[in-house]
């Protein structure tokens, strides 16, 4: 499967969007479902709305891009960088829910530091209002349940390999009922 509705459905929830070309043909192939979203950040640099956009659309050496279907700038803005499969989530707890065939992955502008696990005070409100906005319209959409919303710290294997994102996953999903 393919999402090519990101776009309408962050749209439909008032939000702004930025389509970059072709995201609607953009992935390693095609999704088999959506069961899981998963948040990150970008540890990008540390001013710019979206600065890793070009990384996160076409990867690095290391790692073929797209790194994951949506971009949240500092702004608020969404970006809609792929429709397909994205390597996002790497070596999972379970693959049947959170790998990338089977997780929308969103990478949220922000650098990363410090970590924390409480709170969100190092990121923008506007930011992090939107990034709760923008996942709640995603889970109304594919009826993805508030338990299955992770951080790729709560879901990279081995525990301990990911810090992202650097807020409080318990206080976000809180927000999301």
């Amino acid at each position: 499967m393919m999402l090519t509705n990101l776009a309408d459905i962050l749209r439909e929830a008032g939000l702004t969007v930025e389509e970059t070309d072709d995201w609607k043909t953009r992935g390693h192939g095609k999704m088999t479902s959506v069961k899981s979203i998963i948040c990150h950040h970008t540890a990008g640099p540390g001013t710019g709305d979206y600065p890793s956009l070009k990384i996160v659309r076409d990867g690095r050496k290391d790692l073929a891009g797209p790194l994951s279907q949506l971009g949240l700038g500092r702004s608020g803005k969404w970006y809609v960088i792929a429709a397909g499969l994205c390597y996002h989530a790497g070596v999972v707890t379970d693959t049947l829910l959170y790998s990338n065939a089977n997780a929308i992955g969103i990478e949220a502008e922000g650098t990363g530091v410090p970590s924390t696990d409480s709170g969100h005070t190092h990121w923008p409100d506007v930011q992090y209002e939107s990034y709760l906005r923008g996942v709640k319209a995603l889970q109304k959409a594919f009826n993805v349940p508030t338990s299955h919303v992770k951080g790729h710290k709560e879901i990279a294997a081995p525990a301990g390999r990911k810090a992202d994102p650097n807020f409080s996953m318990d206080e976000f999903r809180a927000a999301l009922e």
